[in-house]
């Protein structure tokens, strides 16, 4: 291992020696921008990876903080009774939207929902045309 370090130092010794006299050259700015780009894609995706993760692990324990906020007030308050027999004080505010619920659903035809489907589907084709446009601007 020491020889091999030795020929390699004495192989170095005789490029810088042969090199010596030559000029300086400087890299084509084409290489360098292309470096320059490269590191800072490298640094966006270790930066996102980060951002990725820690998004993940928040979305995790919100999903966790209410579902045990869901299973506390169902077993503090009974919610299923409540839904069942209403809440006391006779017409309360539970009922009142309940039942305007139900009568505002029970008159209903079908005219929301193709309204609703021309919305997405104007919404959709948006979306679609703005993704295109966003690949057509950024790629080279």
């Amino acid at each position: 291992m020491n020889e091999l370090l030795k020929h390699k130092n004495a192989l170095d010794a005789l490029i810088n020696e042969a090199l010596s006299d030559e000029p300086f050259l400087k890299a084509p700015i084409t290489l360098q921008r292309g470096v320059e780009a490269r590191l800072r894609i490298a640094a966006l995706r270790d930066r996102e990876k980060k951002r990725f993760a820690i998004s993940m692990a928040t979305l995790a324990l919100l999903f966790v903080a209410g579902f045990i906020a869901a299973a506390v007030l169902v077993w503090f308050t009974k919610l299923s009774f409540l839904y069942t027999e209403g809440v006391s004080g006779g017409k309360g505010q539970f009922d009142y939207y309940i039942t305007a619920m139900t009568m505002a659903l029970a008159s209903y035809q079908g005219a929301y929902s193709l309204i609703m489907s021309l919305v997405l589907a104007v919404g959709a084709g948006i979306v679609a045309l703005a993704m295109q446009v966003h690949k057509f601007i950024f790629t080279d």
